[in-house]
């Protein structure tokens, strides 16, 4: 009987955490999600599944971070030619989604190195947010 009422007094802790979680994604003046993928079609399908689920939530979200786009290039090797053209398929898929198009893009470059820890994250940042 005690350790029922130790997991039902859990589960009411969680339970308000959790609302108050919900308030916060909701709170436009204090949060926005921004949405982050990679330039292909099954990322671009979950993004925009995403943008739809977190719209039926009354989620603030105004902007898609495309990551990892290949830079420009003057002469591709066959598997770049080929990774730059599914790149653009994903990108038309993106304009022409009603979930996705109206965000507006932000662009991230394929970097030469993992982005990992704070200082490769101010890295990206400083070029993204430019």
């Amino acid at each position: 009987m005690i350790y029922c009422f130790l997991q039902s007094d859990k589960l009411e802790r969680l339970r308000e955490r959790m609302i108050k979680v919900r308030e916060l994604f909701r709170d436009t003046d204090s949060t926005e999600f921004v949405i982050v993928t990679i330039p292909t079609v099954m990322a671009v399908s979950e993004s925009s599944r995403l943008r739809a689920s977190l719209q039926k939530e009354n989620v603030p979200v105004k902007r898609l971070i495309v990551n990892q786009i290949l830079p420009p290039s003057a002469s591709d090797c066959k598997f770049c030619a080929m990774k730059r053209r599914d790149q653009m398929r994903a990108f038309e898929m993106i304009q022409n989604d009603p979930e996705l198009s109206s965000l507006t893009l932000i662009q991230a470059p394929l970097v030469d190195v993992e982005i990992r820890g704070v200082p490769a994250l101010k890295f990206l940042g400083d070029i993204i947010w430019k």
